[in-house]
C-alpha cells in the first residue's frame, strides 16, 4: 500500500506542474479588446474668437492588447432640453476618413478633431463599436458636453 502512495503522489504534483506551466487554466478564455474614449476637452467651450464652433479632440484608445476593427462610430445629439433630436452614424469609410484608418491596434490610439455648429446641442453620446482579433464584438460609450455660447 505504501508503494502505491509514492507512485500516485509523484504523479500527481507532475500533473499539476504540467498545467501550471502549459497556462492552462481551463477557465479563462482569449481576452477582450477594451475601448476608452476621450474627448479634450470636456467640456467643450465655444471658439467665438475664430470661426464660432465647438471644436474637440476625439481619442480612440484600446486598452487591453487585443486589436479592433471598428465597424461603427454613432453620434445621438441631444439639445437644451434633453431631448434626441439627431443621429449621425459613420460607417466604413467615413470612419477612416475620421481616423485614417478603421483598424486600432492593440495599446495604441486613433485621434480625430471634430467640430459642431449647431447652438441647440447640449450634449452627444457616443458609440463605437467594432470586432477585436479574437472576434469578439466590443462596444464602447462616451459623452461630450457643450458648454453654452
Amino acid at each position: 500500500m505504501k508503494k502505491q502512495k509514492k507512485v500516485w503522489i509523484p504523479l500527481l504534483l507532475s500533473f499539476i506542474l504540467i498545467i501550471v506551466f502549459s497556462g492552462c487554466s481551463g477557465v479563462i478564455g482569449p481576452k477582450t479588446a477594451k475601448i476608452d474614449i476621450t474627448i479634450v476637452p470636456n467640456p467643450v467651450p465655444f471658439n467665438s474668437f475664430e470661426d464660432g464652433k465647438w471644436w474637440y479632440k476625439l481619442i480612440l484608445s484600446e486598452n487591453n492588447g487585443i486589436g479592433v476593427t471598428l465597424n461603427s462610430l454613432r453620434l445621438d445629439q441631444y439639445n437644451q432640453q434633453e431631448q434626441h433630436y439627431g443621429t449621425k452614424i459613420l460607417y466604413g469609410e467615413d470612419i477612416i476618413d475620421w481616423f485614417d484608418s478603421n483598424y486600432l491596434p492593440a495599446f495604441s490610439a486613433l485621434s480625430s478633431w471634430v467640430y459642431v455648429t449647431s447652438t441647440i446641442r447640449k450634449y452627444t453620446l457616443l458609440t463605437v463599436a467594432g470586432v477585436d482579433d479574437n472576434n469578439n464584438p466590443i462596444e464602447a460609450t462616451g459623452r461630450v458636453d457643450f458648454l453654452p455660447q
